[in-house]
């Protein structure tokens, strides 16, 4: 269904993970944001887990046949036949229109899902690329020019394409950081007391260094520090762990982090926290809430709510396919 005429960036073939097989050494890699990928599925008739592409750049494609498009994250940009489009909206494309996917103006990376996912292999019970170990995806590589995409052919009617979904924002505070909150990781009461009110009360940064692995936050104050020398084995971590190197600076684990390490576990965000890091460009800023049992379980059913709320408003508007 699409084609690629310039790649200039990272593409990737991506849906919502490979769990199960962590004790083997494998990543989780999927998307950075289940929220907005759940929800651009659902606009188009999709099955929940139907495969996406995450761009970072910016990727010219050519339709080689009928279908229908959705950027799903919030700020995601592009030019459908030199007309500027936006996120929230289903785009129906026809054999021969161009698309060109743009830098969005929030965080680094486009969500453009397809009517009926992507259509590559499963592997291990998912479709995304796994780079570290080449394979998954589209031959376990990022995308490049010349390839050609089809999608896949299970699929409701989609929402109309009057309709436009205001995406989510992730909430920042005046300050325009972004406030995220997490439980107290097994290590958090290893931190001397100082840098256990620093935790919360200064605000990081996201450093050049970070990638889909880890998003490193640096300090504006000071480095945190441990109360002693804390010795540890190597344990199991996954995406949502916040780690502290030696650096004192903490590390968020994200898709493609590594399925195990042996720094503190200062904290783990929640699950439904994760994907704000996805609108986090380097040199934003980041603020840590440190919540209890009952308060991440009342900020979940807030997630799922909302959720709920978006699947409603597609139910009452889908329209009838265009693809022939």
């Amino acid at each position: 269904m699409l084609k690629v005429i310039k790649a200039q960036g990272q593409a990737l073939v991506s849906d919502s993970g490979r769990w199960g097989y962590q004790h083997q050494g494998v990543p989780v890699d999927g998307v950075l944001d289940s929220f907005s990928f759940n929800v651009g599925n659902r606009a188009l008739g999709n099955l929940d887990n139907a495969a996406c592409l995450e761009l970072m750049g910016k990727f010219v494609f050519v339709s080689t046949q009928p279908g229908k498009v959705f950027m799903a994250n919030r700020g995601a940009q592009g030019v459908l036949n030199g007309k500027r489009v936006y996120c929230g909206q289903v785009l129906y494309l026809q054999e021969g229109d161009v698309l060109a996917i743009e830098p969005p103006c929030l965080g680094l990376w486009t969500m453009l899902c397809v009517q009926g996912g992507i259509d590559v292999p499963i592997v291990m019970g998912s479709r995304s690329t796994c780079l570290a170990a080449g394979f998954g995806g589209l031959q376990g590589r990022v995308l490049q020019v010349g390839d050609c995409l089809q999608a896949g052919d299970e699929f409701q009617p989609a929402l109309r394409e009057d309709i436009r979904l205001a995406m989510p924002l992730a909430t920042f505070d005046s300050s325009g950081a972004l406030t995220v909150h997490c439980l107290p990781g097994p290590e958090f009461g290893e931190l001397t007391d100082h840098s256990r009110q620093l935790f919360e009360e200064q605000l990081y940064t996201l450093g050049q260094q970070s990638s889909r692995m880890g998003y490193v936050l640096k300090g504006t104050k000071e480095p945190l520090k441990l109360s002693g020398t804390v010795s540890m084995r190597s344990h199991a971590v996954h995406p949502g762990v916040v780690q502290l190197p030696p650096s004192g600076q903490p590390v968020v684990l994200l898709c493609e982090a590594q399925v195990s390490g042996g720094y503190p576990r200062l904290a783990s965000v929640l699950s439904s926290e994760l994907g704000k890091f996805a609108q986090l460009r380097p040199g934003q800023g980041v603020h840590w809430v440190v919540v209890d049992a009952a308060q991440a379980t009342r900020l979940q059913l807030r997630h799922s709510t909302e959720l709920r709320r978006y699947h409603h408003v597609i139910e009452s508007n889908r329209g009838e396919s265009h693809v022939d």
